[in-house]
């Protein structure tokens, strides 16, 4: 899997592979608190969805709701959820289950 993302905040993010360059949609926050740790939760959600196999629009999906989640929160990482309670979320946010 060779591919390269493009972060563009609000807006989303695109992952651009020798074949396709697929526009990811935005996960959407409830609130904007501190954006200190979004990065890191993205990549951290794009290493997790390519660990475990999945398609390169879920990949995308997964890291931009990982920023989104951190960003309702204060300081680096003081999120706190399961992989249900983030299943959950994702489902609410594009419209299926993990």
């Amino acid at each position: 899997m060779k591919a390269y993302i493009t972060t563009r905040g609000p807006h989303g993010s695109q992952i651009h592979t020798p074949e396709k360059t697929f526009d990811i949609p935005p996960a959407h926050e409830r609130r904007v608190t501190d954006p200190t740790g979004c990065g890191d939760a993205f990549r951290a959600g794009l290493i997790y969805g390519i660990e475990k196999g999945y398609d390169w629009l879920t990949i995308g999906r997964m890291g931009n709701l990982m920023g989104a989640l951190k960003v309702e929160h204060p300081g680096t990482q003081n999120q706190r959820f399961d992989f249900d309670e983030f299943n959950e979320q994702f489902k609410q946010q594009f419209g299926y289950a993990l």
